[in-house]
């Protein structure tokens, strides 16, 4: 069974990067406390499932990034880490601005998935710098897979984990975006 990475560690590290990211790209600010829980992992032909339309209770954009410890395992579908970013629908058009994108008269989904995805990967790419800056080993990215609502055949993860960490985040007096991450143990450079 592979140990987990320090959940503390990795909660503070989301978390740090939400606010910064948030705060830089949009001007907002949380309008509470992110709460944080550890959930069990639901596994299901070897992947973790995923429920998007529990985080809102109405339709969602999901974007997921899956860490690897090196670019062979990355080939290999080896990940040591996950990371899925839930943003509410009626939310993504504010991170659409973040980009000087404005949705016209008829929404465009994949311009708004796209760009969903993007916001994702500028988080999980915050988050490998950070884990890095406190003396972890460089991680390696996967790129955004990209959806509306559901994940029917759910995402790659550490098969020898049993925790996530499952943390929501409110903006503009709402509960707005949602994070489901797990991290098998990343070790430690020169170790």
């Amino acid at each position: 069974m592979a140990k987990e990475f320090d959940i503390q560690a990795l909660n503070t590290t989301i978390i740090g990067v939400v606010e910064e990211t948030f705060g830089r790209l949009l001007k907002v600010k949380f309008t509470s406390e992110p709460v944080a829980v550890q959930r069990e992992i639901v596994e299901y032909n070897s992947r973790m499932r995923v429920f998007p339309m529990e985080k809102f209770n109405g339709p969602v954009y999901v974007s997921v990034i899956n860490f690897y410890l090196s670019t062979p395992d990355l080939n290999a579908g080896k990940a040591i880490g996950t990371f899925v970013f839930f943003v509410k629908e009626d939310v993504a058009d504010k991170l659409l601005k973040a980009f000087g994108v404005r949705l016209g008269e008829s929404d465009n989904e994949d311009l708004l998935m796209d760009n969903c995805g993007e916001f994702c990967n500028i988080l999980a790419g915050s988050i490998k710098n950070e884990l890095a800056n406190l003396g972890y080993v460089d991680l390696t990215l996967s790129a955004p897979s990209k959806y509306k609502s559901s994940i029917p055949e759910g995402v790659q993860f550490d098969y020898n984990l049993y925790q996530k960490q499952d943390i929501s985040f409110s903006f503009w007096n709402q509960k707005c975006i949602a994070i489901e991450a797990c991290m098998g143990q990343v070790p430690l450079k020169g170790k």
